[in-house]
């Protein structure tokens, strides 16, 4: 942990001046020759902008949407928060524990069972052997996978992955809580438990960072709402307000000029 993150509260996230371009391939390999000598092919499509100077100061406890249309930046941004992807520039600082949902099945050995992945997870998060069997009925139980927990995970449905993924997580002691997308995958009834989960973790003091193309559940789910377009942030306020904006940003052919953003959200 630098010395930024940690004079961070837990639940505190800063997001300053942050910048990041992927490369793009679209040709073969390098030659050896060229990687001997150093050499790089001209050409080429440019870099892909995902981040331009974006920044955020969430509050501990707060409730953050990130939406966007495809490629605005959504899940670069939460990347990076999670610690994943490195900024070009700029810096970036979660305070206290982070558990992230970001892909299904991230983390998991594949040929292990959904118990064995239960206890690899948890030691990646940092939890000793006797609080992942204090935890580990209650895991169980919430993801419903019955008796396919002691099967491996390669057999797994998507539904399957975000149940386990899922009930790990929820189980986890977070100050922060990265979510991006996989609430849209299974039964709705599970989603509605996996919000349920949510709010309980809300309410115990977690900071909610939320990517979703459901704006019912942005809605529900959060009181602040950040829009992104082409890497740029061009919204950041309450909710009520947000989403009204993105709407019209996705139903004109021309994206709407960012507004002023200044300090607009108060802290709770």
């Amino acid at each position: 942990m630098t010395a930024f993150e940690d004079s961070l509260r837990p639940g505190e996230i800063v997001l300053e001046h942050a910048s990041r371009s992927f490369s793009v391939r679209a040709d073969r390999g390098r030659t050896l020759k060229e990687m001997l000598i150093g050499r790089r092919r001209a050409g080429g499509p440019p870099p892909v902008e995902a981040l331009r100077d974006v920044s955020l100061h969430i509050q501990p406890g707060e409730t953050v949407g990130i939406v966007g249309r495809n490629g605005a930046g959504k899940s670069s941004t939460l990347r990076v928060l999670a610690g994943i992807v490195p900024l070009d520039c700029g810096r970036v600082g979660c305070g206290g524990q982070v558990v992230s949902q970001l892909e299904l099945g991230a983390g998991f050995g594949r040929e292990f069972s959904g118990r064995e992945n239960i206890f690899l997870n948890g030691a990646l998060h940092g939890l000793q052997k006797e609080q992942i069997e204090s935890r580990l009925d209650a895991i169980i139980a919430f993801s419903e996978l019955g008796d396919f927990i002691d099967a491996p995970v390669a057999t797994y449905s998507s539904g399957m992955f975000l149940r386990l993924g899922f009930s790990i997580a929820a189980h986890l002691d977070a100050d922060v809580l990265l979510i991006d997308e996989v609430l849209a995958v299974g039964d709705e009834a599970f989603q509605r438990k996996c919000e349920a989960r949510i709010a309980q973790q809300i309410a115990g003091g977690a900071t909610l960072v939320l990517v979703s193309h459901d704006a019912a559940l942005i809605e529900r789910t959060c009181e602040r709402v950040v829009v992104l377009d082409g890497g740029r942030k061009v919204f950041d306020g309450p909710v009520d307000e947000g989403m009204p904006f993105y709407h019209r940003l996705m139903g004109t052919a021309e994206a709407i000029p960012p507004e002023p953003l200044g300090e607009r959200v108060s802290p709770r």
